[in-house]
């Protein structure tokens, strides 16, 4: 249970910092969603309460494409074509397809209030939810059917991480549905939480918002793929949970009757909310995302006026001690024999952490060090059961983090 104490640190906010949130896309659209990586062209989409908006002029500005719809996901489905899910209440609510070329909306298949569409690559399917009564599978994006544990079940979110899937349906009090199967099969969480959204760390955790006001509003963490729960943070108001290429947690606020206090890292060492809402033009926030083509730590936030990213909230924080010059990683590009990374400590004993993530942020190898000053640490990642491709590796040396960007390439037979 929440003590007013609790509330009231929660959102004590001290601001020692002007963070750089820089607008990305149109000024002034409610940016419900945002999808990187679209089409041959790899356009971003910006979901808004009207229609999408995508940055495909030669120039590289955006154009506005209305439906006469809130759209709320979009997913990638060919070279010239996306899928999308919109509509509130409505005769025309249902799974969109739009084609890149021609500037088209198509109905594929009515369903009312959608609430989210994904292409989950552990079983090569689409899933699609409702907020009232059912969650929908295709094999090719076009032909749809019900999940048959969800036919009497509505599904508000969902989320894998590589053989599991956990869906929420926020309307039932026993919301959360798990599997470990990739999809063949379903149970019930063993935890009476009212979950609002669910995102899957890097690591495999998997955190949870309870949105609203409660005794029961906050973050939410399960360590064993959405069977149990237990809370991390109580906070009301909380709407949505995200993380960075480098595994760092966003928390973000939405309110229409209060100031929302907006964006903020939960740090698991001090267990605080660090916000970084200073600078942000709007802080109520919808959804965070990564786009997988930056090398960079750099988070993207929907919000009720447009899409704006972040890229200093650990330079702001901490004192980058990990230099370009301290780190050198060779070869990039690599092949099966993998590379090496090297860490001059430059005089200081320090702990170094390096973590390899693949092109969707799924963590795959973390090693760690502790090592004294005036020496170099030198690892070797073997790369004979990575595809080819990008990759990310983040070096962590004390509390300060870099991102770098890494290519895999196979040779040729």
């Amino acid at each position: 249970m929440k003590t007013f104490l609790t509330i009231i640190l929660g959102f004590l906010c001290i601001y020692l910092y002007a963070y750089n949130w820089t607008l990305y896309g149109p000024s002034g659209v409610h940016a419900n969603n945002i999808l990187f990586g679209a089409g041959s062209h790899s356009y971003s989409v910006i979901c808004t309460n009207t229609g999408i908006c995508v940055n495909d002029c030669p120039c590289g500005g955006w154009n506005t494409y209305t439906l006469g719809l809130p759209v709320w996901e979009a997913a990638p489905h060919d070279t010239s074509h996306i899928l999308l899910v919109a509509g509130n209440g409505s005769y025309s609510d249902g799974i969109y397809n739009f084609d890149i070329i021609s500037h088209t909306f198509n109905i594929i298949q009515y369903c009312y209030i959608p609430t989210l569409i994904r292409l989950c690559t552990v079983n090569n399917l689409y899933y699609a939810g409702t907020r009232y009564n059912s969650l929908l599978y295709s094999t090719d994006g076009i032909t749809w059917d019900t999940v048959p544990y969800f036919s009497d079940k509505a599904c508000a979110a969902l989320d894998y991480y590589e053989q599991h899937l956990v869906a929420i349906q926020e309307n039932n009090l026993f919301a959360t549905y798990f599997s470990s199967d990739s999809g063949q099969s379903w149970a019930q969480s063993l935890s009476n939480i009212l979950l609002h959204d669910i995102a899957f760390h890097p690591s495999g955790l998997l955190y949870g918002v309870f949105t609203g006001f409660s005794n029961s509003s906050g973050l939410y963490l399960s360590a064993d793929y959405g069977e149990t729960w237990n809370i991390v943070q109580w906070s009301d108001q909380m709407n949505t949970v995200g993380f960075d290429v480098a595994g760092n947690i966003f928390a973000g606020w939405h309110s229409s009757t209060i100031e929302s206090p907006g964006v903020a890292v939960y740090d698991t060492i001090s267990q605080n909310f660090n916000f970084i809402s200073e600078g942000l033009p709007n802080k109520n926030i919808h959804k965070f995302k990564i786009n997988p083509l930056l090398s960079n730590a750099t988070i993207f936030t929907c919000t009720d006026t447009g899409v704006y990213y972040c890229n200093d909230y650990l330079t702001n924080n901490t004192e980058i001690i990990a230099t370009s010059g301290q780190i050198k990683i060779y070869p990039n590009v690599f092949n099966d024999n993998g590379f090496y990374v090297s860490v001059n400590s430059d005089a200081k004993a320090c702990n170094v952490r390096l973590s390899l993530y693949d092109f969707s942020g799924r963590l795959l190898e973390q090693q760690e060090e502790k090592f004294d000053g005036n020496s170099i640490f030198i690892e070797h990642f073997n790369a004979s059961d990575l595809k080819q491709g990008l990759y990310f590796l983040v070096v962590d040396i004390d509390n300060a983090s870099q991102i770098f960007k890494l290519v895999k390439i196979c040779a040729r037979s």
